[in-house]
């Protein structure tokens, strides 16, 4: 037989801790979303495929973004095909970094269609210039092409990580 108990500070950390000298709000802080429901991306229609709300607390502070999405394209019954799928990755409405996954003028097997699949990565460091708690999203967009044969863009599996940082703080020179 064992006893087992959690011990937790008035500040609800389950380690010792400094959060009485130096408050949660200077020490990193994770934040997370995650879907994989499946998402149709119309064409040339940018689309918000995941979105994450962080919060910062003083200027300046780094905020280090993942971001993975997992993206099927399906060939219409055509041998020839093109397409253009752009990932965005943005804090409200400012563009912060973008990945393209293309394949142009690709010529597959008759009277068959073709599924596509591609998973695509951002990583990002974003210094937020003010404290308050910002909007990031990815937004895919498929871009049309002449003679595309496409018959559908889809996402399913994605997520959008972040870990902000308190700003470094220089020493004092004595």
């Amino acid at each position: 037989m064992s006893l087992y108990f959690e011990w937790r500070k008035s500040c609800g950390c389950r380690v010792p801790c400094n959060c009485n000298i130096q408050p949660k709000q200077v020490e990193p802080r994770y934040y997370f979303n995650q879907s994989d429901e499946m998402m149709a991306i119309p064409a040339d229609t940018p689309t918000q495929a995941i979105e994450l709300e962080v919060t910062t607390y003083q200027p300046n502070e780094p905020v280090k973004l993942d971001a993975m999405l997992e993206a099927f394209i399906l060939t219409e019954n055509d041998p020839y095909y093109s397409f253009i799928v752009e990932f965005s990755l943005l804090r409200g409405t400012t563009p912060l970094t973008s990945e393209s996954f293309a394949m142009i003028n690709q010529i597959g097997k008759k009277e068959s269609e073709k599924t596509i699949i591609n998973t695509t990565k951002i990583t990002w460091t974003d210094i937020v210039p003010l404290p308050g708690t910002h909007t990031y999203a990815i937004e895919v967009n498929h871009i049309t092409l002449p003679e595309q044969h496409i018959a559908s863009v889809e996402v399913q599996d994605r997520s959008l990580t972040a870990i902000a940082f308190p700003p470094r703080k220089t020493p004092n020179p004595e």
